[in-house]
Order: structure tokens, then C-alpha cells, then sequence
């Protein structure tokens, strides 16, 4: 039998913690190049472009995209930086998840009080779906927002635990 392979690339819109934390560390670099300066005076000026260089150095970055790669029933979810670093946030397999259904779909009520991992593109407009996998920490809900050709990979290697 053929193996089954799909990839999706996707860009994401930053997350609402993202955005949190970047301006808040941008109001921090202002807050101290303002107060350092009035304070103590030359030295407060470049000690706080000094700070601020670094925190601008390690500012969360807002240009996200997922890249979701199905290889014969493991699915690997790696987010993408800037277009160069690459994290693999999550690995599983079709095989250990109980349910894959539709974002908002009925079924997942059981699952509401288990801890969700969203890797979907954010837009308000995309079909997400939700896979809910069992592991050694529990019960967790991961979302993502797949293409057609993987949609269908993933209907044929779990049949069973594909719910419309």
C-alpha cells in the first residue's frame, strides 16, 4: 500500500498572548528610555538604549506560520518564525487520538475542560478542526486548520475516529 504524505504551510495570525507580551516589552523599552534619562541623566540615557536593545533583541516576533506534515498516520506540527526558525510544537498519532471532528461540533463536549493547543491559521473564516488524543499527561485538544488533500489522508488512516 502507498504511504500517505501531505504537508500544509499556513501563516498565522499572532495570538492574543503574542501581542500581549510584545507590547507591553514595547512600553517597557519607552517607559525606561524615558525614566533612566530624566533620572540620571547621560548614564540613564545609555544604559536604557542599552536595555532596550536588548529587549527589542528578543521582542516576540508577530510573522507566525504552521506547517503540518501527515507521514502514514503521525502528524507533526512545527510553527515557523519569520520564515527561519523553525519549533516542533507537537507530534502525534492518529492511532492514540479518540476523536477528530470539526471545530464546535457537538462531540467534543466531553472534552471542554481539556487543555487546547491551537495551532490554526487564527482567521475567523477557516474550517478548524479539533483533535482530541490521549497521552501520558491526560486528555489535550489540539486545533489546526488542514487542507483538503490532508483532510482526506487523515479520513482514510482514521476512519473510525473521524466524525463529519
Amino acid at each position: 500500500m502507498e504511504e500517505l504524505y501531505s504537508e500544509t504551510y499556513l501563516n498565522a495570525k499572532p495570538s492574543f498572548k503574542r501581542m500581549t507580551a510584545r507590547i507591553c516589552l514595547i512600553t517597557l523599552c519607552i517607559l525606561l528610555l524615558v525614566i533612566l534619562s530624566c533620572t540620571l541623566g547621560f548614564i540613564g540615557l545609555s544604559t536604557s538604549i542599552l536595555i532596550d536593545v536588548l529587549i527589542i533583541y528578543f521582542l516576540p516576533s508577530t510573522k507566525i506560520a504552521y506547517e503540518y506534515i501527515f507521514v502514514d498516520g503521525q502528524i507533526d506540527f512545527d510553527m515557523i518564525i519569520k520564515g527561519e526558525k523553525r519549533k516542533t510544537k507537537k507530534r502525534i498519532d492518529l492511532e492514540k487520538a479518540e476523536l477528530i471532528t470539526r471545530e464546535g461540533s457537538p462531540a467534543l463536549y466531553n472534552y471542554k475542560n481539556s487543555p487546547l493547543f491551537d495551532y490554526s491559521s487564527g482567521n475567523e473564516n477557516d474550517e478548524n478542526y479539533i483533535i482530541v488524543v490521549r497521552n501520558e499527561n491526560g486528555t489535550q485538544r489540539i486545533k489546526f486548520t488542514p487542507d483538503e488533500k490532508m483532510l482526506s489522508n487523515i479520513k482514510t488512516k482514521a476512519k473510525m475516529k473521524f466524525q463529519a
